[in-house]
């Protein structure tokens, strides 16, 4: 089960109210793991400890959409703001990457290991093809761009997760669903996928399938 969460330290910022930043974090996390994974259990805007939001659900299976769903919750910040969150390119992404690629620095993961950026980076890494810092840096912003522009596609049914998470601070799965109502957002999410290579064609005993 994951917890996509926000920080009380990740919670300054301006421009926009904290509450309306946090719905949409969540929101994009949710929106998108149910677009090409598995919808939520459970989002939440409600503070327990020192988590100010959450998004529970299944990991995709595919390695390629855990992480961008990871991220997804920067992407639709800079989508609500127009700028990208701070948060993003903060000490937790340092610390992440220093702490699964040197092992001077293995300690150092210690409580960022349910962190957005941790999860995303221990995911690239897995894929095996990006090694060095630079290199998997490169693939964190090659996966947050995919991510922002498959929210970009669907960003009403985004907002709308947001709203109903400002009105009723927590939504469970019949919650979000109603949110979300008949808008299809399989196609242009997919469309998305397939433009950045995250797609392929596998044949199955009834026909082909897009993956």
């Amino acid at each position: 089960m994951r917890g996509g969460k926000v920080s009380k330290r990740a919670s300054r910022r301006s421009g926009v109210p904290k509450r309306k930043r946090i719905a949409h974090h969540e929101a994009g996390h949710a929106v998108l793991s149910a677009a090409i994974g598995d919808s939520p259990h459970l989002v939440s805007i409600r503070q327990e400890g020192a988590s100010l939001g959450r998004a529970r659900y299944r990991f995709a299976e595919r390695t390629e959409w855990r992480v961008q769903v990871h991220l997804a919750g920067f992407a639709a910040e800079e989508l609500l703001k127009g700028v990208r969150s701070k948060q993003y390119y903060g000490s937790d992404l340092g610390l992440s990457i220093a702490a699964l690629t040197d092992e001077r620095f293995r300690d150092m993961g210690e409580g960022l290991e349910t962190s957005d950026q941790f999860l995303a980076v221990q995911d690239i890494i897995s894929l095996g093809e990006a090694t060095t810092r630079d290199a998997i840096a490169a693939e964190l912003e090659r996966f947050y761009l995919a991510a922002k522009e498959s929210l970009s596609a669907i960003w009403p049914v985004v907002q709308s997760v947001a709203k109903a998470l400002m009105s009723h601070t927590e939504i469970d799965d019949q919650g979000f669903r109603a949110a979300i109502g008949a808008r299809d957002i399989y196609t242009p999410v997919f469309d998305v996928q397939e433009r950045h290579g995250f797609l392929r064609r596998m044949t199955t005993s009834g026909g082909t399938c897009n993956l």
